[in-house]
């Protein structure tokens, strides 16, 4: 597979989908490939992304010119071997995963000063904890770091409402579920959420995503989410419960 064509692809994909945030702004998507081994090129994940992460990588960068930007670092290798058949396009589903969690930060990256050696400590820490294959004892709930935000911001993004029509050559449209996937998530709550968010999708096609998360949740939506969460937390006694546990950030 041609990695650089995929890349390009990738980014121009990010940059048609979210133009009023990413406008002005570079942004990098790089293959595990392109890494050295103690900064992400033995990463068991299919995608990750960190505040951070341009300052990390910079110098593998050959486009790098001193402006940050957002990096979506993809797990080529363990995408070829996973998804052998359709191995482009969860490469561009992951990379639009990956980009509803740029979108749901407060800004891009992380505004900071540059300490090399805090940050190269940073960088190896970061690589080493994308590359442990941890299956957990069952008690992290499937949420953790795929807040509402996130997935709110996730079902905006995949084909409906026309945002992002880049398809395969063969013809083949993007799946919706490799954008919105979350370990643990039932595919039942995908679907339903699905629903219950596509008219909102519809009618905010043309907003940003700073307009959207703005907006008041869709109450279908809301209840969806706070359920999911409650069913998980009831079947799941000995996690102690947070007094906040079931609010959603708009």
């Amino acid at each position: 597979m041609d990695m650089e064509q995929v890349i390009a692809d990738a980014k121009d994909l990010c940059y048609r989908v979210a133009p009023a945030e990413l406008s002005g702004s570079p942004l990098w998507v790089v293959p595990q490939t392109n890494l050295p081994p103690m900064l992400g090129r033995d990463t068991v994940c299919y995608g990750y992304t960190s505040p951070s992460l341009d300052m990390h990588l910079h110098h593998t960068f050959a486009d790098w010119e001193g402006v940050r930007g957002p990096v979506i670092v993809l797990g080529n290798l363990n995408i070829q071997r996973d998804f052998p058949q359709r191995t482009y396009n969860k490469l561009l589903g992951t990379t639009l995963h990956e980009l509803a969690h740029i979108l749901e930060r407060p800004s891009l990256f992380q505004p900071r000063p540059y300490n090399q050696r805090y940050i190269r400590a940073e960088a190896i820490r970061i690589a080493e904890a994308v590359s442990r294959d941890e299956e957990g004892d069952g008690t992290t709930p499937p949420w953790t770091t795929h807040e509402s935000r996130f997935m709110r911001i996730a079902y905006h993004l995949p084909p409906s409402c026309g945002r992002s029509r880049l398809r395969h050559p063969s013809g083949r449209g993007l799946q919706p579920r490799a954008v919105r996937h979350v370990t643990g998530q039932p595919l039942s709550t995908i679907n339903t959420v699905a629903q219950a968010i596509k008219p909102e999708a519809d009618a905010l096609c043309a907003a940003s995503f700073r307009q959207i998360c703005s907006q008041p949740v869709t109450p279908g939506f809301k209840a969806i989410y706070e359920a999911d969460k409650r069913s998980w937390i009831n079947s799941h006694h000995q996690r102690q419960r947070n007094h906040d546990e079931f609010d959603i950030t708009t």
